[in-house]
């Protein structure tokens, strides 16, 4: 008898996996103490402060090339990363990782940001070639 696939659909267990975490990823943009985070940094109307390299940003920038739409300035990033180096534990350690308290993120500018982000991403690639 062929093995079942996740709830009888055609889903490998990769693609169930990735499907799951974006859905959650979505909620979790309206977390509420991740949204207290980004008005820690409010310093005034547009205006906000990394708390990472303690420059003043507006809250939007110009569009990257190749795009239409106006970028967020100041994001919202965990503390503690929400994907371990050791890439994926379990949906119950991913989703108690994920919604944290508003201490549990800092507001960090898109500069900022992106750098902890290739950071963290070179050290997981690190790991997966072991």
């Amino acid at each position: 008898m062929p093995s079942k696939k996740k709830f009888d659909t055609n889903l490998t267990d990769a693609a169930f996996k990735g499907k799951i975490i974006s859905a959650l990823r979505m909620l979790s943009r309206w977390w509420t103490p991740k949204q207290e985070a980004i008005g820690r940094a409010r310093i005034k109307r547009g205006v906000y402060k990394c708390e990472m390299c303690n420059t003043e940003w507006p809250w939007t920038l110009p569009p990257l090339k190749g795009k239409k739409r106006k970028r967020k300035n100041i994001q919202a990033d965990h503390v503690i990363p929400v994907v371990w180096v050791e890439w994926f534990t379990t949906y119950d350690d991913w989703i108690e990782r994920c919604f944290v308290s508003a201490e549990g993120f800092q507001a960090i500018c898109w500069e900022c940001h992106t750098k902890v982000t290739r950071k963290e991403n070179e050290e997981r690639r690190k790991f997966k070639t072991k």
